[in-house]
């Protein structure tokens, strides 16, 4: 009796199954614009699919475009394919450009302790600590600390704004829009 070659399938394709909404969403997250996802590969799609409808619901709002092409394997099933439009959506991660800060090594210790004692004052809305209180709580030098300053406000990672007396300035951390408050 002569033994048949196993069928191989390709990587995308597994006849019957229909992808499940979490794995759909999962692939939106990290989709750009042409790429393809084979979410079912069956003779027809059944109607109470959730993967299918969340597929319809997609490709309602534009974000995908739904194809069914014939399986190279087995031209009697469909290949369910979805094309990731260029629409933009929630479930798509942004794209940020990497922040490249012009800090030297001297101020990178420096911006280091600093960042997060303004972060946290900023968080629950404290006045910005004085320069001796930055310098006290980093165990820093006080006259590092204005440089420190600088370097973070021109990493683009704070803004420093004036404010009156006692605080002297406000500090915004541009990564969660916290702001320090003013005291009273």
């Amino acid at each position: 009796m002569a033994v048949l070659p196993a069928r191989v399938l390709p990587p995308d394709e597994a006849p019957g199954v229909v992808a499940s909404v979490e794995r759909i969403d999962a692939w939106m997250a990290v989709a750009r614009s042409g790429d393809r996802f084979v979410y079912a590969t069956r003779l027809c799609l059944p109607v109470v699919s959730a993967g299918a409808k969340r597929m319809r619901d997609l490709a309602a709002r534009d974000l995908v475009l739904l194809t069914r092409p014939r399986s190279a394997i087995d031209p009697s099933i469909f290949c369910y394919t979805a094309t990731r439009s260029s629409k933009p959506t929630a479930l798509t991660l942004p794209v940020r450009p990497r922040l490249v800060a012009p800090i030297v090594e001297a101020e990178s210790a420096v911006v280091d302790a600093l960042l997060p004692i303004l972060d946290r004052a900023a968080r629950f809305g404290r006045p910005c600590p004085t320069d001796r209180q930055l310098a006290e709580r980093a165990r820093l030098p006080v006259e590092t600390i204005q440089a420190g300053l600088l370097a973070l406000s021109a990493a683009g990672m704070i803004r420093i704004h004036a404010a009156p007396r006692p605080t002297i300035r406000r500090v915004t951390i541009v990564a969660t829009g916290a702001q320090t408050g003013i005291a009273a």
